[in-house]
């Protein structure tokens, strides 16, 4: 069988996800060919959480420099009580994230992640990028694997030696791994939108990532573009047809909040249960098109990042089935993500006296025991 090393691989999608991946396959001296639908780059989308697990990833292909630049590491988590405003718990980040996870904690908009990522590719020359090319199907042929791709000249094909779909939650690249195209409608939706620091009430502060839990929401914000700017996700009922709704019987800085913001983007959420697998043949699938999770863990990006390096390693490798050792060292995580993300949603949007003992609970705890509950996702390595 050809080694996957020998010819470029095929990525789908310039995401979060592919470019990790394609940089980190160039980092070890593999070719790869990386396509996008979107015929620019564009900056969209909001802010993202980069947790240990995944900063560890970037930093050691180099960009840590350029994260700290854009970016923000929050000095704390802190979770408050939406309608009564009370703060139930702070969890120390900062220097505590770095000396217990080996790793920052950062946050970021998104559009400067993708710029980061994507200068760093640009400058690989092993990395060939190509816009404006939606891939239609992915398959696999007698010495490896190739694209169908749809382009403003008409359908091209290429091959190469394998293929990896990064293409995200409407995945075309999951037809040829066998696995349901469809995702599960949640009946929840992220608003989501970016607001200058100055309009941001005090007692969500931006030196710390905030989470407002209420019934059937929650809501959260964090600096970005260096603390000019802040991040704010409302995550309700998707029937709301409004997201200042959502807060109406919250506390004045959070219904204030809510009413500042001009413009939201809505988001409908969806996910997938676990999946059998991950890859079939010379095919195999990362991110969201994998995985897809509800945000209440803030892992999307970061369990990309993670898939990324860990394929780019064993491919590298080159042992006798990399794809195969990529889906035994990522499906039994990948699945207690989805899982715990669909529980934690649950927890976050309790009410009545559900809520009250959460919050008891909360306040309650030891920062120590609540810190020890996210090492599984903090904690994480390659194991290189």
């Amino acid at each position: 069988m050809r080694s996957l090393t020998t010819g470029p691989a095929l990525i789908a999608g310039a995401g979060v996800g592919g470019l990790t991946l394609a940089l980190s396959l160039a980092r070890r001296g593999v070719a790869c060919r990386l396509f996008e639908r979107a015929p620019v780059l564009e900056e969209t989308g909001a802010g993202v959480q980069i947790s240990p697990n995944a900063g560890r990833v970037l930093d050691a292909l180099g960009l840590g420099p350029a994260l700290d630049a854009a970016g923000t590491r929050p000095q704390a988590v802190a979770i408050m009580d939406g309608p009564g405003g009370r703060l139930l718990k702070a969890l120390p980040l900062g220097a505590e994230a770095e000396r217990r996870w080996g790793a920052p904690y950062r946050v970021i908009h998104r559009a400067d992640l993708q710029t980061i990522l994507l200068q760093a590719a640009r400058a690989e020359p092993a990395i060939a990028l190509m816009l404006g090319a939606e891939v239609k199907e992915a398959r696999e042929t007698a010495s490896g694997a190739a694209l169908e791709l749809a382009t403003a000249s008409g359908p091209q094909a290429v091959e190469g030696a394998w293929v990896a779909g990064a293409d995200g939650l409407g995945s075309s690249i999951r037809r040829a791994v066998k696995l349901p195209l469809a995702a599960r409608a949640t009946g929840l939706t992220a608003w989501r939108t970016v607001l200058p620091a100055a309009a941001v009430p005090a007692a969500f502060e931006l030196s710390r990532v905030t989470v407002a839990l209420g019934p059937g929401a929650h809501f959260v914000v964090y600096p970005v573009r260096g603390g000019r700017e802040a991040n704010l996700v409302l995550i309700g009922d998707d029937q709301t047809p409004r997201p200042e709704e959502l807060v109406a019987g919250w506390s004045r800085p959070a219904r204030d909040l809510a009413g500042a913001a001009g413009t939201w983007t809505r988001w409908p959420l969806r996910d997938r249960s676990p999946d059998p697998r991950m890859h079939r043949g010379r095919i195999a699938l990362l991110g969201d098109a994998a995985h897809a999770a509800l945000p209440s863990l803030a892992q999307g990006a970061a369990f990309a990042i993670e898939d990324a390096a860990v394929l780019a390693r064993l491919v590298a490798q080159d042992g006798p089935d990399p794809l195969a050792a990529y889906e035994r060292a990522r499906l039994m995580r990948v699945a207690r993500l989805q899982m715990r993300s669909r529980r934690q949603i649950g927890i976050d949007h309790m009410s009545g006296l559900a809520a009250r003992a959460r919050n008891l609970a909360l306040a309650a705890a030891p920062a120590s025991a609540l810190l020890a509950g996210l090492d599984w996702i903090y904690g994480w390595r390659d194991d290189a």
